[in-house]
């Protein structure tokens, strides 16, 4: 009998909106074969960016997506859906964020049920809540709220995602979030909060302040079983942090 094949590849997504904005600025295609060259194992896709915007993609382009995706034998790890916390109380915004986001989860079903991340603040209406609730639990999709140092309080279909350098900024230990949050836990961003202030990637010479290997080992501990994801929003230099990330990250899985 045929014996299957071991993954090698380091269990790592990484996001591919910034790296549009690299000084060799690549698009959504080529951004995922680039992940699979790079040999990580998912890809996190922009719900709000035009290419990968829910309705800007009808059934034709969400299964040449799909089929991109499974062609470079890379999984959709989640759809970020990040929008101004304004717009999920402004009485002038709030109708179009509510049905944007819907179509955000709606797309995450067509790309095999990946999660949505978006940071829905405490003060959006029970409804708003509820709305979402009700339409992720029908397709089977779970919503991530980003979470600092203090853990929140959540009930499916909704779950925390761990912003390591937003935690590291509230002077606190992601590792220890990710332990305290548990079940409730959804997704982990790696991302560095450096010695200059800037999120960046992990394990910077000279300017890292996350202790990755801490970090690893509360997710295996933690039983998380999705793609913790290289979050490149606002690294100066994208692709260079992801693949220097990413190859740190496996050195410590070597270690």
């Amino acid at each position: 009998m045929p014996q299957s094949r071991i993954d090698v590849r380091p269990n790592l997504a990484a996001t591919i909106a910034p790296l549009a904005a690299d000084a060799s600025p690549l698009g959504v295609r080529d951004a995922i074969a680039w992940l699979s060259e790079l040999g990580l194992r998912g890809a996190q896709l922009s719900a709000t960016d035009p290419a990968t915007r829910a309705r800007d993609l009808g059934a034709s382009a969400r299964r040449d997506l799909r089929a991109t995706l499974a062609r470079h034998e890379l999984a959709c790890s989640g759809l970020d859906f990040f929008i101004p916390a304004a717009h999920y109380t402004d009485p002038t915004q709030v109708s179009r964020a509510f049905d944007a986001l819907l179509g955000a989860i709606g797309l995450a079903a067509d790309l095999g049920g990946a999660p949505v991340t978006a940071a829905i603040p405490a003060d959006a209406t029970a409804d708003f809540r509820a709305g979402i609730a009700a339409e992720a639990s029908r397709l089977g999709v779970s919503v991530l709220i980003p979470t600092g140092a203090t853990p929140i309080e959540l009930g499916a279909p909704f779950a925390a995602t761990v912003d390591c350098a937003t935690v590291l900024g509230e002077s606190g230990r992601p590792e220890e979030v990710i332990a305290r949050l548990g079940p409730r836990l959804g997704g982990v961003r790696l991302v560095d909060l450096l010695r200059s202030g800037l999120r960046g990637p992990i394990l910077e010479p000279g300017e890292s302040r996350l202790d990755a290997l801490a970090v690893r080992m509360a997710i295996e501990v933690s039983g998380f079983a999705g793609l913790p994801v290289l979050d490149a929003r606002q690294w100066q230099e994208p692709r260079r942090g992801i693949a220097d990330s990413s190859a740190r990250w496996s050195q410590l899985c070597r270690s």
